[in-house]
């Protein structure tokens, strides 16, 4: 059977009122389109409707920009937030390997954090939230070296 005949038997099968998500259901029922099945799906004798609405939901999910560093057409390397998670990350690290560094690097978390707020850009409390827990093992080793 050719794709044409394919497609008229599956356009044939649809209801007088059906609508471009019927049709695109009936495709994936008929697995003429396999895009974002999974392999089980693939090889399954028969899709349900809830297996289907499924695929589709995991390719609307996939098709949509998130809010966050990964849409990099609206989040800006190089700005204040990220000077200040890169920051923030150095003194979360070395603040139980070598403190000094994380005193250092958790003032810059933030500066460039109230910076990046001020400014408005995306994201700019993360470094905040990385400096603040930087603190704690700091404020534990010193808590350690005054107890003992």
């Amino acid at each position: 059977m050719s794709i044409k005949e394919d497609a008229h038997t599956i356009v044939d099968q649809l209801s007088d009122d059906a609508n471009w998500d019927d049709l695109v259901k009936a495709l994936y029922k008929n697995k003429k389109i396999t895009l974002g099945m999974t392999d089980l799906e693939v090889v399954q004798s028969e899709l349900t409707e809830s297996d289907i609405n499924g695929i589709i939901g995991r390719l609307q999910s996939a098709s949509t920009q998130p809010d966050d560093m990964r849409n990099t057409k609206t989040y800006q390397p190089g700005d204040s937030a990220t000077l200040g998670m890169v920051a923030g990350v150095v003194a979360i690290l070395f603040s139980f390997v070598f403190p000094p560094i994380a005193w250092v690097a958790a003032p810059i978390a933030v500066i460039a954090g109230i910076i990046g707020l001020k400014k408005h850009e995306d994201k700019a409390w993360v470094p905040i939230l990385l400096a603040l827990v930087s603190i704690v093992p700091m404020v534990m080793i010193l808590l350690g070296l005054h107890e003992g």
